[in-house]
């Protein structure tokens, strides 16, 4: 895949319904409010700002509708308050939190401060991105369709190609297929993040691409949702919904 075909599968993959030029704003609550965003890392292009950005909204586009701005002072110098939600972003790994400090940016008067350790992070995986182009490419279409009234209906012979898991063989999948899937779509699957993606020598292969799929479940108790995540692995050129129970020593 050459460059030009490189950038575009990134592009693509962070494209939301927000999208407006290269203004740094993201978007959060239920009513989508705007919001500046500013980098710590000044020598940051705005290339990868807007990069950034985007995946940002993403991330917020459903999971930051719960959030909300709060003005009450900070805990760190410069910080005026939070964009409160919890710190564990669902299309975020385990240990990278989603930004939260609010800052005073002398101009549109606040915004939502980006970390250096933050942005170190996103430049280092649009760099994986590019070196594992084709998959992050099917990414966004896996996650199309498992979302789709499609995928509770397709035929149980070809959810192999959707479903991989080590304690079964093919012919079990095929055999447990409708309640398997009908267990997957109790969740509701978004748009990955480019962080969500990562190398494992967990799975078939000594070497295997991970992808989380943010995810929300309603709650019975409550109007909100669980929000978590479901592991898709890459294998023999598709994504698939994946449970890898590794063998105890």
């Amino acid at each position: 895949m050459n460059t030009k075909s490189v950038v575009f599968v990134i592009t693509a993959m962070l494209c939301t319904f927000h999208c407006v030029g290269q203004s740094n704003v993201v978007y959060y609550g239920t009513n989508s409010n705007a919001l500046d965003v500013v980098f710590v890392d000044t020598n940051l292009s705005q290339k990868a700002q807007s990069a950034i950005v985007a995946d940002l909204r993403v991330c917020l586009l459903e999971w930051g509708k719960i959030s909300e701005l709060m003005l009450d002072g900070g805990d760190e110098p410069g910080v005026i308050g939070y964009l409160y939600n919890s710190k564990q972003c669902p299309h975020y790994p385990d240990d990278i939190e989603f930004p939260d400090n609010i800052v005073s940016n002398g101009t549109a008067g606040i915004a939502l401060q980006i970390p250096k350790e933050l942005s170190d992070a996103y430049t280092n995986a649009f760099k994986f991105a590019a070196a594992n182009a084709n998959a992050f490419a099917a990414a966004n279409a896996f996650v199309a369709f498992v979302s789709s009234t499609n995928f509770p209906n397709i035929p149980p012979k070809v959810a192999p190609n959707y479903i991989l898991r080590n304690d079964m063989t093919e012919k079990k999948v095929i055999a447990n297929a409708q309640r398997i899937i009908a267990d997957l779509c109790h969740q509701t699957y978004y748009p990955p993040s480019v962080l969500g993606f990562v190398y494992s020598s967990i799975g078939p292969a000594k070497k295997n691409l991970w992808m989380n799929i943010p995810c929300s479940s309603p709650l019975s108790y409550s109007d909100r949702k669980e929000w978590g995540y479901f592991p898709a692995i890459w294998h023999k050129g598709k994504w698939k919904f994946c449970i890898w129970q590794e063998k105890e020593e």
